[in-house]
């Protein structure tokens, strides 16, 4: 065998290779042995137990493990560490001689190539954060221990979801999936994450069409004597186009307006009489804002708007009232004191919430919302209005 003596003990030693064709060029290797070597090489130690090896070489492939051994010993692959036991010199470990260049070379991955990805999603990530939709998204997928590839994954869809919105494109699933290549581009996994963390049909993307939930002692017309009375149920999803030629609607005392579903959907059931409820479904969208128009413009009433008592749902908040604004009518945000951050074991703002009170310390904020602006700046932590609505 080609080899030399590096170092040399009474019951230890290490050998490498008398005549070295490595880090010039790789030996021939054949299929098996290449795919072995590449198994063996995934990861960044540069030192490697023989056991661990050969666990990962599997029972079947031990005879191929002890040739590939061999084999990279003599090439200058590696150099071995060997124990003199039972009468006879026992491989403990393999070296790999200059790692990275080894791995460039089978086509793996290396840790420097690695940590550069790493480095790349955590700056997307922090521009990411920077958005008004995506933000929250971004700053959980920042914290999570994912993997970088999957992150990767989930990044592209918060890009791909901020390109949908700035476009005001409507449309299926299958629509949004194509701007990540074809239409079965997203697994069923994603699509859930998407949902955790957006109302999708809010922002235009739909099984079918886009809605708006509705609910209180509503009579609404359509030319035609068309009616629908929204009081026949708790609430009532309607196709935000069949809005769109709504031609009269009984204006209730006030519209209220409330971002979550659950404590929308338990409100609902209790609501006092002249009451009109509306689910905000995260950040109000083009269509949303397009039907809560047509429904001002038939029955106008001043609102009252519900959000979680965070960043994100003063800004929620706002949106959801643009309606009211250009039509000059009033609305108040309401169960968002700063009270409502008083409570025990509350979670503290995270980057994406900083982030969002520093664009919001420049506006002019009605006073309610300053005050619970100011206020978490102050106690640095938030809440959800499912706490207490």
């Amino acid at each position: 065998m080609s080899t030399r003596e590096l170092s040399s003990g009474r019951d230890r030693r290490q050998r490498g290779a008398s005549a070295a064709v490595w880090p010039a060029a790789l030996p021939a290797l054949d299929v098996d042995e290449r795919e072995l070597l590449a198994d063996w090489l995934r990861g960044s130690t540069e030192s490697r137990r023989w056991q661990a090896l050969l666990e990962a070489a599997g029972p079947v492939r031990i005879e191929l493990a002890e040739r590939l051994a061999d084999r990279a010993l003599t090439a200058g692959l590696c150099t071995v560490t060997e124990r003199f036991a039972r009468g006879r010199w026992q491989r403990t470990a393999l070296q790999w001689v200059e790692l990275e260049a080894l791995q460039a070379a089978l086509g793996l991955a290396t840790r420097s190539q690695r940590e550069a990805r790493r480095e790349a999603l955590a700056a997307r990530l922090e521009a990411l954060m920077a958005s008004a939709l995506v933000g929250e998204a971004a700053q959980a997928l920042a914290e999570s221990r994912m993997a970088t590839a999957a992150a990767e994954a989930r990044a592209a869809l918060l890009d791909a979801l901020l390109a949908w919105t700035s476009a005001g494109e409507q449309g299926l699933r299958r629509d949004f999936a194509l701007r990540l290549g074809h239409t079965k581009a997203i697994a069923d996994g994603e699509w859930q994450w998407l949902e955790r963390h957006f109302d999708l049909p809010a922002l235009g993307i739909a099984a079918f069409a886009p809605t708006l939930t509705l609910a209180g002692d509503l009579g609404l017309q359509w030319p035609g004597g068309q009616r629908l009375d929204l009081g026949a149920a708790a609430f009532i999803t309607l196709p935000v186009d069949a809005l769109a030629n709504l031609q009269g609607a009984t204006p209730p005392a006030r519209w209220w307006l409330i971002e979550n579903r659950a404590s929308f959907e338990k409100q609902a059931t209790r609501r006092a009489p002249g009451d009109a409820l509306v689910w905000i479904a995260g950040r109000p969208t083009r269509a949303w804002a397009q039907a809560m128009a047509r429904l001002l413009a038939v029955a106008p009433a001043p609102a009252a708007v519900s959000a979680d008592a965070d960043p994100a749902g003063i800004e929620i908040a706002l949106a959801a009232a643009q309606p009211w604004v250009d039509a000059g009518l009033a609305w108040a945000a309401v169960g968002m004191e700063p009270g409502r951050l008083s409570r025990v074991g509350l979670p503290a703002l995270g980057r994406y919430d900083r982030a969002l009170l520093d664009r919001l310390a420049g506006q002019v904020l009605p006073p309610e919302l300053a005050a619970l602006r100011d206020a978490l700046n102050e106690r640095g932590v938030k809440a959800e209005q499912e706490g207490w609505l």
